[in-house]
């Protein structure tokens, strides 16, 4: 009798277990924070041929410019992306004609989001969706699998600078592969190209060196990125407000707008479909 309840005790524990294995979709529920727009809902079932359950921040807007005539204003909207649970995401409504889906953004605010966290972090998102926030490895893998995107990034210096630059293309693969980097050529912007170095590099922290270099860049400059050796932008770095002189490059540094000496104000880092007309 003893020896059955034991044996029936071990096949619980061991469907539990089971039951509690890896959930993609139940990791992704965590990490992030942030309200939905309240303005401009998508309207379901309203016969305009447009998806009920759009799969990014293009999709919502050309769903809701179809519907109203005029464009929905830029805030957090939820979408279903074709992998995976619906999400909530940060969308901009108003850059070069909207239709963005934000996946990083920083900002001088109080109190101050660290950026110098570890893969798990990384893999799940963290951050305000409203303030400043990275959205989550799988999500943009997830994300950028499932169309052909553009990348935007817009960056501003604490002098009200402002600069960005464009790529023709912008994926990020699986876990498994350490969410490497594949980059388009570099479009337009006059903030330069500081992003093409880093180009089919995997994504490491400062608990996973996965840079070719003898030493973690990660750790060395203050951050999380496709380092190579080691990097001509640091977007995830240390957030040091402008000129920080006796430290080299780890800061929110892009090398071609204010080299790798300064700290920049504002980030924001964004995907659209190539096929996007506003």
């Amino acid at each position: 009798m003893r020896t059955l309840l034991i044996t029936i005790f071990i096949i619980v524990v061991a469907t539990g277990r089971l039951g509690y294995a890896y959930d993609l979709n139940e990791d992704l529920a965590r990490g992030l924070v942030g309200n939905l727009s309240t303005q401009h809902r998508t309207i379901l079932g309203d016969g305009s041929g447009f998806s009920d359950f759009p799969e990014d921040c293009a999709a919502i807007y050309l769903k809701e410019q179809n519907l109203h005539n005029i464009p929905p204003p830029t805030g957090i909207y939820e979408i279903w992306p074709r992998q995976g649970k619906p999400i909530k995401v940060l969308c901009d409504m108003d850059t070069d004609g909207g239709g963005w889906t934000v996946f990083q953004k920083r900002g001088d605010y109080t109190p101050r989001e660290d950026f110098y966290r570890t893969w798990l972090e990384y893999k799940r998102g963290f951050g305000d969706l409203q303030r400043q926030f990275w959205l989550g490895n799988d999500r943009l893998s997830i994300l950028t699998n499932q169309d052909s995107y553009r990348l935007r990034v817009d960056l501003e210096d604490f002098d009200a600078q402002k600069r960005f630059a464009e790529y023709s293309s912008f994926r990020i693969s699986n876990e498994a592969d350490k969410y490497r980097l594949t980059l388009g050529s570099y479009l337009k912007g006059d903030g330069g190209d500081s992003f093409s170095f880093q180009n089919s590099m995997q994504f490491s922290t400062k608990d996973q060196d996965n840079d070719p270099h003898p030493w973690s860049c990660a750790q060395v400059y203050n951050g999380a990125w496709w380092y190579y050796t080691c990097h001509e932008s640091n977007l995830n770095g240390g957030y040091l407000r402008g000129p920080h002189p006796t430290i080299y490059a780890a800061g929110v540094n892009w090398f071609t707008f204010r080299g790798h000496y300064y700290s920049l104000k504002t980030t924001e880092m964004k995907i659209r479909p190539a096929w996007f007309k506003p």
